[in-house]
């Protein structure tokens, strides 16, 4: 009937999400975050990629001290 795809997280490998292919296309270009590791991962053509957005806190790491000043 439906033809389920299973993603995984570019960093940890965990899995993210198993949903019909033909949902997964409609999602594409959108940002998911990993509920295990906390990166975010691009969805590209049925797959998880590395995303670009700078607002991943585990990319660009700021000190409290940084923000306050």
């Amino acid at each position: 009937m439906y033809n389920f795809k299973t993603l995984i997280c570019y960093n940890c490998k965990s899995v993210m999400l198993n949903l019909p292919e033909v949902e997964i296309s409609k999602l594409n270009g959108l940002n998911f975050m990993c509920e295990c590791c906390g990166h975010q991962n691009l969805l590209t053509k049925n797959k998880f990629s590395k995303s670009i957005n700078t607002n991943d806190p585990y990319i660009n790491i700021l000190s409290v001290d940084s923000m306050i000043l």
